[in-house]
């Protein structure tokens, strides 16, 4: 006769039942993200990857000028990975441009204006948090001058763009005109 006060758990009944919970929480973040404006990347989750990833995507050294743009070769992700690793890409340039604030008592500051995050040595602001992270992530579609992340501060405050492909990622409430020939656009407020 068996123990009564032991209690066993078969996963292969559990597991079906946390999936189904974790779906449903995703379903609902998306909904309440869609009505509401983006919050800061901490605050957000990154959703469950079908395959794992890097923690960010390093690219080509950044180049001196519009001119010397680089690119990388397109890698063979669908949309939604390349959300994700958007995302990952973006919370570890957050994390940076912490580390570049305490260091500096601001952020990079562009006057404003938006830029690429790092395509241009000479020119971008961003370049600057490759002494906090280097190399910089660059996006898993490449070509850091079309494709890349931008960046956009007045020194207290920032945002950094991405493109959005999917739909699981909630879409930046501003679309500036610079990013016009993107569909969709995510965002990263400064906290």
């Amino acid at each position: 006769m068996a123990d009564p006060t032991s209690i066993r758990i078969d996963l292969r009944a559990a597991l079906p039942a946390a999936v189904f919970g974790l779906v449903v929480l995703v379903i609902i973040f998306v909904q309440l993200c869609g009505r509401e404006h983006v919050k800061p990347l901490a605050d957000v989750t990154p959703l469950a990857q079908a395959t794992p990833a890097p923690t960010f995507t390093s690219g080509p050294p950044a180049t001196s000028g519009p001119d010397q743009a680089t690119a990388t070769v397109v890698t063979q992700l669908g949309a939604v990975e390349r959300d994700n690793l958007r995302l990952q890409n973006l919370d570890a340039l957050q994390l940076a441009l912490t580390e570049y604030s305490l260091d500096n008592d601001g952020y990079p500051d562009t006057g404003g204006s938006i830029q690429s995050l790092c395509a241009f040595k000479e020119f971008d602001e961003g370049c600057k948090l490759d002494e906090y992270l280097d190399p910089l992530p660059v996006d898993p579609l490449g070509d850091p001058a079309v494709n890349g992340y931008w960046y956009v501060s007045d020194g207290a405050s920032y945002t950094m763009y991405a493109i959005r492909e999917g739909s699981l990622v909630p879409e930046c409430f501003e679309h500036p005109d610079h990013l016009n020939d993107f569909e969709s656009v995510m965002c990263v407020l400064s906290p």
